[in-house]
């Protein structure tokens, strides 16, 4: 259990503080540039598209698109790539209200973000909106001489365990969230926020959380 007087925060990244994926989006500036892995990417990013977010389709057609996406990269070139994409990403995203309420959450209590994007992406854009050193759980690359592969992917049960990995309890939390996703988060928590959740990811995170609240940020 944490002190009494702490509250402690759990925020996802993508739709939450910020209104874009930012893994997705160094995948697609990679497969735009790259017009035969474009079209071979097509098929999984249709399933992943059609595919509920708190099933097993998604995730899977997402850690593809990722391989295909960075296939022959070098862990320099990739690291490059993830600090470019993640402060470009901060210097257009309007983060105002999210980055002032994770500011104040940590300001309260343990505070963690826990994201499926990449660790060094999700950290370049941290810095970018000025969430420097804040705890994070992420996914992470495994390189390997075909290039870059998730071999730890941060969504589901595993954000959970990556939580508690860190020394947070989820127990305690209050969870900010946009995503079904985020279902075994939710159900643990001690309340859930929801922000900008699409009515089906809503519905379903309400079904799942012992307390809940729905919120829009700008």
């Amino acid at each position: 259990m944490t002190p009494a007087n702490d509250i402690t925060s759990i925020f996802d990244l993508d739709g939450v503080l910020t209104s874009k994926d930012t893994m997705s989006s160094l995948v697609r500036a990679r497969l735009t540039a790259r017009p035969l892995r474009f079209a071979a990417a097509i098929p999984p990013f249709l399933l992943a598209s059609a595919a509920p977010p708190d099933g097993a389709l998604k995730p899977a057609m997402n850690r593809a698109l990722v391989t295909l996406a960075l296939r022959g990269m070098t862990r320099s070139q990739y690291e490059e790539l993830a600090a470019v994409t993640g402060q470009v990403m901060a210097a257009r995203t309007a983060v105002g209200q999210a980055v002032a309420r994770c500011r104040c959450a940590r300001d309260r209590g343990p505070t963690v973000v826990a994201t499926a994007s990449e660790e060094s992406l999700a950290r370049a854009f941290l810095d970018g909106v000025g969430l420097h050193n804040i705890p994070l759980a992420a996914s992470r690359l495994d390189f390997t001489p075909r290039g870059p592969r998730l071999v730890t992917h941060n969504v589901g049960e595993a954000k959970v365990d990556a939580v508690r990995a860190l020394g947070f309890v989820p127990e305690d939390a209050l969870l900010y969230t946009d995503s079904a996703s985020d279902l075994p988060l939710a159900r643990i928590a001690r309340q859930t926020v929801t922000v900008n959740a699409t009515p089906r990811s809503a519905a379903k995170l309400t079904a799942a959380s012992a307390d809940i609240r729905h919120e829009h940020w700008s």
